[in-house]
């Protein structure tokens, strides 16, 4: 006599698999997205191989980290909203990584790196950065040396100032 298997019931009560502080969904479709996305950047500027993946959801002290064998790290969440970061600021972040996968430090060839691989994200349409308020509807603010003036300067002590 056979037995029929009981059906796989899902009780409400019982939280759901996460992943990078995600529902597992949700953080499989993100992280294959900023995947195939690292790899045309990796591919277009000859990156050493990398393995990029979600940082734990409680980081707070960095948004992503890359280790020297080509583990990428990426946070995922806002630590404090526990929602999804802007895609735009996950991009800028595993290129970050990415240009550390050539030069460990935040030297100026990483920085150039950085910025040109940055660049080229925005022309091919990975990077889209949020909109920022043109400079004209800044509030202009007094210019250094005006701010300055406000303030003795280290050659000049009260007990001098008041003396002379």
């Amino acid at each position: 006599m056979r037995v029929k298997p009981e059906p796989q019931v899902r009780l409400p009560f019982l939280p759901t698999r996460r992943k990078g502080g995600l529902d597992l969904d949700l953080y499989t479709d993100l992280i294959t997205r900023l995947r195939d996305d690292a790899t045309r950047i990796s591919t277009q500027f000859r990156l050493p191989p990398f393995k990029l993946d979600a940082d734990r959801a409680e980081a707070r002290e960095r948004y992503g980290l890359c280790h020297a064998d080509g583990r990428i790290l990426v946070r995922l969440v806002n630590v404090r909203t526990g929602r999804i970061l802007k895609y735009s600021a996950l991009i800028d972040t595993v290129v970050h990584e990415l240009a550390h996968l050539r030069h460990m430090n935040h030297g100026p060839r990483w920085e150039a790196l950085y910025r040109r691989m940055l660049e080229w994200s925005r022309k091919v349409g990975i990077y889209e950065p949020s909109w920022r308020p043109a400079v004209s509807s800044v509030p202009k603010r007094e210019p250094a040396s005006a701010q300055l003036a406000l303030f003795p300067t280290r050659r000049t002590t009260r007990r001098n100032a008041a003396v002379t």
